[in-house]
This record gives structure tokens, C-alpha cells and sequence, in this order.
């Protein structure tokens, strides 16, 4: 039963934690668009790394790992 619990708590906070990072992929996917519409090349440069950053932890966190 232990091992059920421990499991079933995991999942939960998997589901969450992947949840949340894909709304953070989803918010940097729209400032790039604001800075691509501005023309800004400093700040979407910016974004990119951050976007290579969460794509990394995403890939992370669904192949079983921990962040």
C-alpha cells in the first residue's frame, strides 16, 4: 500500500510540475512573439535561451527525471 501511495504522489507532482513548466514554455512562446513583433534582438535572444533552458527541464522531467 505504501509503495501505491508514494506512486500515486509522484504522478501527482509529475503531472503538476510539467503542467506548470509547459505554461512557462507557453508565456516565453508569446514575449518572443511581442519581441519578434518589436524587433528587439537582445530580448529574444534572451527568451531563446530561456525557452532551450525549459525545453531541457521538460525533456528532463518526462523522460522520469527529477528537476
Amino acid at each position: 500500500m505504501g509503495e501505491y501511495l508514494k506512486h500515486n504522489t509522484l504522478s501527482v507532482e509529475k503531472r503538476v510540475t510539467l503542467s506548470s513548466l509547459k505554461e512557462q514554455l507557453y508565456t516565453l512562446n508569446m514575449r518572443m512573439l511581442l519581441a519578434i513583433q518589436s524587433r528587439d534582438e537582445e530580448a529574444q535572444e534572451e527568451i531563446r535561451r530561456q525557452i532551450d533552458e525549459l525545453q531541457t527541464k521538460i525533456k528532463h522531467l518526462s523522460l522520469g527525471g527529477k528537476i
